[in-house]
């Protein structure tokens, strides 16, 4: 059990049990502890208790020990001393330098210069920021002080207020009071003055000693009797120690300080002194790490700069003589790797207009082949289909007379539907290899897609096994676009969406629009299209729009193609999120044109 202590090293009231079972059998023991987050060393010593002949003394010296700033500190200290003996080697050699001849090897010269400014740059930092950084601890740990003090005085007057008889004064509970009683209740030493000198003193050697002057300091004087102050702090010397001392004035009925109250951080300003060191300590060894890490970068970064600079002007002087090929990548992380970065997109850039330009080349072959094949398959089927239904209608009319077989007559009846039916199909074919083919013809009107899709869906409705749902906007999504164009497109969607349902499950299509504001304040309409079918594997995501491309064994695989050309005319955005075995959505995003018609 705590007995005796001195300082605030110990807070427990008992032994810690760990350092008990280390003390059995031994005489002393050096420990190194962590407690709140300090680390002590700590010298214990055992006795047996010779008084009551049982038990034992244990008696514990403790001390902080020395951490990693500490030693930064006292590293600085030396570098310091150490860069103050070596300045005039400094000049000297800069003399030397500046006396020579210029060297031919300019890179070398360039590091030297960036080592040169980089340690300019942190020996200036570093000694503003100490300068800085020294006031700002001094003016803090002041501050701090005075707010001590303050909050001390403060608790002298309210613990005479409490001792206050009535409507009795702080001032008269002091003429019947001692100053030892006082201290004793608040804990401190104090010293009260009257008429300028000191009338008691809970320290009386003190004053004996001559360790506090009698009268009351000028500075006290002038603020508490003349500028009308309650509190103020006065920094005194002895010899060359400096303290801080706090008065605080008790005045009576007229306002006039009959008695003035003093705590003096004498005793304590030790450990105040300590701890401003330590602060100090922290932070000049925390700019020594600064410094450090200064050089340290400032090295690296020198040698970063210039090994690329060669590799950069290689590569820069293969662009000028055409060769378009990228720059090896460079890690120096610094400006020059980005310049290197830089070019190296430059070229992928250039890489990507080529293969754009490539593709936009094969789009306008495709275009025109496209139109060719169109003119091609249009020319003969028109006479051909007039000529079949003559031909026809001229068989049917001998028929009605009875001179031909029936049997041959169904058989050639037949045979023209399906000639009539094919040659349909190649007209539909032909239409859409034109629509593909030709450039953006659409007329632009303001429309509403909400009209729109309806007009699509009453013309899909008719399927049988299908069941289409529409969960429209309320308000009318006014848009700027080919009406027909985009009639087609649903119809498209729709009637991919009722093909991608497998013929086990009941086709469910849903039909919605929303709306959508943007950052920049422009609001979109939404059209989606939902299927309930198997969804479309992974490895067909990027040819889904491709135009030819098709996943069905009949149609020509333009239809979505077209249905992109249309919304990219319409300044919007096309797509489609899927999900195997649950179904695809198909999407389109254009903007409103009367968006500040619709409700916030």
């Amino acid at each position: 059990m705590l007995v005796q202590t001195e300082g605030q090293s110990y807070g427990r009231s008992v032994l810690d049990e760990e350092v008990q079972q280390q003390l059995q059998g031994e005489e002393s023991l050096w420990l190194r502890e962590s407690i709140r987050d300090r680390t002590y060393q700590t010298y214990y010593l055992v006795k047996e208790n010779i008084a009551s002949g049982e038990g034992q003394v244990v008696t514990a010296v403790r001390r902080r020990t020395t951490n990693v700033f500490d030693q930064l500190y006292h590293l600085l200290r030396i570098i310091v001393a150490g860069l103050i003996l070596a300045f005039p080697v400094y000049i000297a050699g800069l003399f030397i330098r500046w006396r020579r001849p210029e060297p031919k090897v300019q890179i070398r010269h360039f590091r030297d210069r960036v080592l040169n400014a980089f340690f300019s740059v942190g020996i200036i930092t570093v000694v503003a920021m100490g300068v800085v950084g020294l006031r700002v601890v001094t003016g803090e740990n002041e501050r701090a002080i005075e707010s001590w003090l303050r909050q001390h005085l403060d608790r002298v007057e309210e613990t005479l207020e409490l001792e206050a008889r009535g409507e009795e004064l702080p001032y008269r509970v002091l003429d019947r009071m001692s100053v030892d009683s006082l201290a004793a209740r608040v804990g401190l030493d104090l010293v009260v003055y009257h008429n300028l000198e000191v009338e008691q003193a809970s320290r009386p050697e003190l004053i004996r000693d001559r360790l506090i002057e009698r009268r009351l300091p000028v500075e006290a004087f002038e603020a508490l009797y003349f500028d009308g102050f309650r509190f103020v702090t006065v920094d005194e010397n002895l010899g060359t120690f400096a303290y801080t001392a706090g008065y605080r004035a008790m005045t009576d009925e007229r306002g006039t300080p009959h008695y003035v109250v003093s705590i003096p951080t004498l005793p304590e300003q030790e450990r105040i002194e300590e701890e401003r060191a330590r602060t100090v300590a922290y932070l000049f060894g925390a700019l020594l790490l600064l410094v450090l890490v200064v050089m340290v970068t400032a090295s690296l970064l020198a040698n970063a700069l210039t090994r690329p600079i060669a590799q950069l002007r290689a590569g820069l002087q293969a662009v000028a003589a055409g060769h378009f090929e990228r720059i090896s990548k460079v890690d120096s992380g610094d400006e020059i790797a980005d310049l290197v970065d830089s070019f190296n997109t430059m070229q992928d850039q250039l890489q990507e207009s080529r293969s754009l330009l490539s593709q936009q080349e094969r789009q306008l072959a495709w275009r025109e082949m496209a139109r060719q094949v169109a003119h091609e398959i249009k020319n003969p089927l028109t006479p051909m289909k007039l000529s079949i239904q003559h031909l026809r209608a001229a068989f049917l009319r001998k028929a009605d007379d009875g001179s031909e077989d029936e049997k041959f007559s169904g058989k050639f009846s037949q045979t023209t539907t399906t000639l009539i039916e094919q040659i349909d199909t190649l007209a539909r074919i032909a239409n859409e290899f034109s629509s593909f083919g030709r450039m953006p013809t659409h007329i632009r009107e303001e429309i509403d897609l909400n009209e729109v899709i309806m007009e699509a869906v009453g013309l899909m409705a008719a399927e049988e096994n299908v069941t289409i749902e529409t969960d429209l906007h309320d308000m009318p999504l006014v848009v700027s676009g080919d009406r027909e164009a985009l009639r087609r497109v649903y119809v498209n969607f729709i009637k991919n969406a009722i093909q991608a349902v497998p013929d086990d499950r009941e086709a469910l299509i849903t039909v919605s629009t929303v709306i959508d504001p943007d950052a920049t304040g422009r609001t979109w309409a939404i059209g989606r299209v939902a299927d309930n079918g198997s969804g479309i594997p992974r490895n067909l995501w990027d040819k889904i729009f491709v135009p030819s491309f098709s996943t069905k064994t009949s149609g020509t695989g333009l239809g979505l193609a077209i249905a992109r050309k249309t919304v990219e005319s319409m300044d919007g955005e096309i797509g489609f999120d899927t999900e195997f075995d649950r179904g695809t959505v198909f999407w389109i995003r254009v903007p409103l044109v009367q968006s500040e018609a619709l409700p916030d």
